[in-house]
């Protein structure tokens, strides 16, 4: 989605992933993302996309894809078909982000997920003081506007991987563009990250 920072996003996801792998995004708007891995990591990169004319942008630019829905069409893949799929700011989009969650570590060897999080403090600040619904740069659409259907901090997708046995390796910050290996629930991450961003999988 547009939420995506090329910057900060492009250059963390391209850190998790190794040179040559098999790549599927998942919701890769207009394939910039695929089109950077394979400038800079030379993946085998193919998208999945739900809006026809972001699928047309893809095509010019060369790229693979496919029209599909992340709730319906990651069933129509093998297992363990590709070695990374990529959901970046697509996961609160989707209407069953459980069942997404457990096709992506179906389909591919390990998953790279991000999200806006809703339990950043300036969306708890502008809940408390303005009583209304924010938008800020991750959360840009009024509440009448918005794709979103399921929002969630970064507590609540620990719980959730937890609940269905997904396995999170890495957890990244894109403030300071850190990645480091996972050691559980932290109060600074919940708190100060706009983004939750995971490398997760599931044996």
């Amino acid at each position: 989605m547009s939420l995506i920072n090329e910057k900060k996003d492009f250059g963390i996801i391209a850190n998790l992933i190794p040179s040559n792998a098999s790549v599927i995004d998942v919701g890769c708007n207009d394939g910039s993302l695929l089109e950077y891995l394979k400038k800079h990591k030379n993946i085998d990169g193919r998208g999945m996309e739900i809006d026809q004319k972001k699928v047309q942008l893809c095509l010019a630019k060369g790229i693979s894809v496919i029209e599909g829905d992340a709730d319906k069409d990651l069933y129509d893949y093998p297992d363990k078909i590709f070695d990374y799929s990529i959901l970046t700011y697509t996961l609160q989009a989707t209407k069953s982000p459980k069942t997404v969650m457990q096709q992506l570590v179906r389909i591919s060897k390990k998953a790279i997920i991000s999200f806006p999080n809703f339990g950043h403090w300036k969306i708890g600040a502008s809940l408390l003081f303005n009583r209304k619904m924010p938008v800020s740069e991750k959360l840009s659409y009024s509440w009448h506007e918005t794709p979103n259907l399921h929002f969630c901090t970064i507590n609540d997708f620990i719980d959730l991987c937890d609940e269905i046995n997904i396995t999170i390796e890495k957890s990244g910050n894109l403030s300071n563009k850190n990645l480091d290996k996972f050691h559980g629930k932290n109060f600074l991450d919940s708190y100060f990250n706009e983004v939750g961003l995971f490398l997760v999988s599931k044996d």
